[in-house]
């Protein structure tokens, strides 16, 4: 399988990850400071809260946004990389292409066009129709700054699979071709089903569904072939050759 990443923002992601974890932490820690020390009853009382209280939200999002970015961008294996490993062992008939497209995961092959939303989550979810959900956890909420919420992933895979077609229409203008939105969990998670709008897919599940549907509804050579020429060049723009591996 080629797989071709935008090294050039994983690397800038992870920066902003370090930098915004850093600025939250001196923040709120500054912001604490403040609450300890200003003493009742001083004039500037009222002003120093304010302050405090500022500084503790600003620390807060700031954590936020760097714990988001370090854990897409900085850890290892990464997320996409847990993705690449489940499908190791297709060839090089298959290509995944991480934040060059439209979409930020996209597998194109025999098998078809995909759009991948990746999740991690440890809590079990609810699969029904295009309402997802899971209920409530304590330790979801006690892991607030180490784990992320399920969201709204049909939503973002709709959304996702329509702004890569929409591309396609632009510079392909004569390929039709059926994009088919996953959601995947890169952590085994209990998923209970029930006609989900967008399927959701567990590591164990990922090649026996893409086979599956290799059988069901094959992609053309031709077609395939169109797609890969038009994302390898849009890939090349943004990394040139430094991307592939």
């Amino acid at each position: 399988m080629r797989i071709y990443v935008n090294e050039k923002k994983v690397r800038f992601r992870s920066r902003v990850g370090t930098i915004a974890s850093l600025i939250g932490l001196v923040v709120l820690v500054a912001g604490m400071i403040i609450t300890l020390r200003i003493q009742p009853g001083s004039p500037d009382y009222p002003f120093w809260i304010a302050v405090a209280m500022g500084a503790l939200v600003v620390g807060f999002f700031a954590a936020q946004i760097g714990n988001y970015n370090i854990r897409h961008f900085a850890r290892k294996p990464r997320f996409d990389q847990m993705l690449d490993r489940a499908l190791k062992g297709f060839d090089d008939k298959y290509e995944i292409y991480h934040w060059l497209l439209p979409a930020d995961h996209v597998l194109l092959g025999p098998a078809g066009l995909y759009v991948f939303v990746l999740r991690d989550t440890r809590d079990p979810v609810q699969a029904t129709g295009a309402r997802w959900r899971q209920p409530f956890s304590l330790r979801r909420l006690l892991g607030l700054f180490g784990q992320e919420g399920l969201g709204d992933p049909v939503r973002e895979a709709l959304s996702e699979a329509e702004r890569l077609e929409k591309w396609i229409r632009q510079v392909l203008p004569d390929v039709d071709v059926d994009i088919q939105p996953v959601v995947y969990f890169v952590e085994p998670v209990p998923i209970e089903r029930d006609a989900p709008t967008v399927p959701p897919i567990l590591p164990k599940e990922l090649k026996k569904f893409l086979r599956s549907r290799a059988k069901e509804s094959r992609l053309p050579d031709t077609v395939r072939k169109r797609l890969s020429e038009a994302f390898r060049k849009r890939a090349e723009k943004l990394m040139g050759e430094n991307g592939q591996t």
